[in-house]
């Protein structure tokens, strides 16, 4: 089915544009990124702080690599999903704790209030969501005739 690879493929360039995003982001305001790290309730201890810093945006990185691969996009979209699950876990217990911490996304991602963000993630693991479903589908069909 055509109208299938169209979104199979718009979500993987989603996720592919939101990662590489996040992460380029996150290096170039590196020194507020690792600001607000060092703020969170979660994240506060230094050497947590410095390491979550730079693994995460390379973590970002290496996954949205993935989803170029034609060999490992499903993987990757796995990984995409699992990750925006993590975060929204996250994002889910800083508004639990505080409100007050501010968001240690990059770019204008980090212009969104708590919840906002909590949306926009929600909206993310949906779409990872389908991508994963129409992926077992094609497996299915590939697979078990």
């Amino acid at each position: 089915m055509i109208g299938k690879r169209y979104i199979n493929e718009f979500i993987r360039y989603a996720f592919m544009l939101l990662l590489f995003y996040a992460a380029v982001s996150k290096f170039i305001e590196y020194p507020q990124f690792y600001n607000d790290l060092l703020n969170s309730p979660v994240f506060g201890n230094e050497k947590v702080a410095v390491f979550i810093s730079w693994f995460v945006p390379i973590i970002e990185l290496a996954i949205a690599g993935l989803l170029i691969s034609s060999r490992y996009r499903n993987l990757g979209l796995y990984l995409a999903s699992g990750i925006i699950l993590l975060f929204t876990v996250y994002i889910i217990w800083i508004l639990e704790v505080s409100t007050n911490i501010p968001c240690s996304c990059g770019g204008i991602i980090n212009n969104l209030t708590w919840q906002e963000h909590l949306v926009f993630n929600i909206c993310f693991l949906l779409l990872g969501g389908l991508g994963i479903y129409l992926q077992l589908k094609d497996y299915k069909k590939v697979y078990i005739k």
